[in-house]
């Protein structure tokens, strides 16, 4: 008599915790010992700051992830003239701050996970506060997850031999199965002219600053490769040669690029999903109008399959033998539905509250903005998704100053944070689900709101999911075991052999483990050596 079993080995990974926060940093700054000091002639010595958040670590603990990192902060600033006459200019600094550290709380995190985050950056200013000193200020969103992967040996199938009989119960799971993972860097170099309107003059590669935002557009799986189709949006600020220190932006939305990774184990059927990442970017004037673009962006890739696995769980004896079987305790996640939460975006920002030191006379014109979505929280109540996050609207507007030479003109930068909240219904959904974030779109536009203030309005669409925990314990081995009748007017003994446990000798000779537990001085959770001698008291 026996069982045979047909097993599995089941190797998956899922999400074993995740958290978001909202994150202020602040921080002074003092320049490098080799630029200039900043002028106190002109009432804006900043003249166009942007900033790049890295990510240096993120440390999984018991039920959190340390995420830390900077801001990599890039500014225009007035130079000061040299004490023999010559005029103010416009110089670029890059400095690596502020620098951030957070904690966030993220429930079922361990810290043998794999953890990751991701930083948006959702406000930033940068202003002068002495000739040597910079005032950095930062809102960032940070999400962090940490993932875990589980390798077991299931039972899938269990049949008796040798004249036995049993029933086989199982049950099917879901799991994830990680099939690739891969991360490259795209380095993208392209020639962009200014465009028509914008001031060419020559130009300095000192007073010229770049910054922008790399996004995934798409992602195909085909049989063997995965593709991914991504745009770079750039944003360059020049100084024109001037007797007047004045700077100019302009807007350069689209920039393609494309990564393709082979990977033979990659069917069609398979979920792809794709982070990229700017690293690193730089302009360079080529000529009086155009530059040089350089830049790095990282892109990764995850490739998974979502499985469903039948499972043993439980075997019971239809004669009368024991069945004594090995389990596992395996968490796997379902998804428990799926929703969109569209959110209204209606704000109207004062001027007077996103910068200090300019006014709008109402003959600025808008040359377009930028718009970054951050999420700060997603959480699940019963029966719906909540998401909450921060809009970051850059706007950019120009005006017309004069110098010596006459009229010309500039542009500046408006930073106007919106912060949003929203729900949508899923019937299914608990307290304590986890919720995804699948997707993100919006469509926000900034408009003039009167000479002094500017609204910021239009709709954000957040595809979100919902997974659920679930818990099993799979058959890993089975074995048919003769029970054993016992003598009350006689003392039994039993020698533990290799593998044996309290329960198993327990179900042999259909005393309670804590019985025997108690008859040898032992405790139930003691571990049995083999060669060691027990006492089987009778039953009674």
């Amino acid at each position: 008599m026996g069982i045979e079993l047909e097993r599995r080995r089941l190797s998956f990974v899922r999400v074993s915790g995740q958290g978001m926060a909202e994150v202020n940093a602040q921080r002074s700054c003092a320049l490098p010992a080799d630029y200039p000091d900043m002028s106190d002639a002109s009432a804006e010595a900043v003249l166009w700051a942007q900033g790049m958040p890295v990510v240096t670590s993120a440390e999984p603990g018991e039920g959190q992830v340390k995420v830390s990192g900077y801001v990599r902060s890039q500014v225009l600033y007035v130079a000061q003239g040299h004490p023999d006459g010559q005029p103010d200019s416009v110089t670029r600094v890059s400095i690596d701050d502020p620098r951030f550290e957070v904690v966030i709380p993220a429930p079922g995190v361990a810290p043998d996970d794999a953890a990751g985050a991701e930083v948006t950056l959702a406000h930033f200013q940068a202003e002068s506060t002495g000739a040597r000193t910079l005032q950095f200020a930062a809102t960032l969103a940070v999400s962090a997850h940490a993932l875990r992967e589980t390798t077991v040996e299931a039972a899938v199938a269990a049949q008796a031999t040798g004249g036995s009989r049993i029933t086989v119960h199982t049950e099917s799971v879901t799991v994830n199965r990680l099939v690739a993972s891969r991360s490259e860097r795209v380095e993208i170099g392209e020639t962009l002219d200014i465009p028509e309107g914008n001031p060419p003059g020559t130009l300095d590669a000192r007073s010229c600053g770049a910054a922008g935002l790399a996004r995934a557009v798409s992602v195909q799986t085909l049989d063997g490769k995965v593709s991914v189709d991504g745009e770079l949006a750039l944003e360059i600020a020049y100084a024109p040669a001037r007797s007047v220190a004045a700077v100019n932006i302009v807007r350069f939305e689209r920039v393609p690029f494309h990564k393709s990774f082979e990977i033979p184990e990659a069917p069609k059927s398979m979920t792809p999903r794709a982070r990229v990442e700017l690293a690193a970017i730089s302009a360079t004037p080529v000529a009086d109008g155009a530059f040089r673009v350089e830049a790095a962006v990282d892109v990764s890739i995850e490739l998974t399959a979502r499985e469903r696995v039948p499972v043993v769980v439980e075997i019971s004896s239809e004669t009368q033998e024991i069945v004594d079987t090995e389990t596992k305790s395996i968490v796997v996640e379902e998804m428990v539905g799926e929703g969109t939460v569209d959110i209204d975006v209606q704000d109207t920002a004062p001027v007077s509250a996103l910068m200090q030191h300019r006014s709008l006379t109402g003959m600025e014109e808008i040359r377009g903005s930028f718009r970054q979505v951050g999420l700060s929280e997603a959480e699940a109540s019963d029966g719906e998704a909540t998401v909450r996050g921060l809009l970051r609207a850059r706007v950019f507007l120009s005006d017309v100053e004069e110098d010596d030479a006459g009229t010309f003109p500039v542009a500046f930068a408006l930073e106007a944070p919106v912060e949003f909240s929203d729900s949508t219904e899923i019937p299914d959904v608990i307290e304590g689900d986890r919720i995804e974030v699948t997707s993100i779109a919006e469509s926000v536009f900034v408009e003039r709101a009167g000479p002094a203030k500017l609204d910021v309005q239009g709709s954000i669409r957040i595809g979100v999911a919902a997974y659920r925990q679930a818990r099993a314990s799979v058959v890993t081995a089975a074995e048919m075991i003769a029970p054993v009748s016992l003598d009350p007017f006689s003392m039994t003994f039993y020698v533990v052999g290799p593998g044996d446990t309290l329960p198993r000798i327990a179900r042999r000779y259909g005393v309670p483990p804590d019985k025997i537990a108690l008859a040898n001085g032992i405790a139930q959770t003691d571990a049995l050596e083999p060669g060691q001698k027990l006492y089987i008291p009778a039953r009674r």
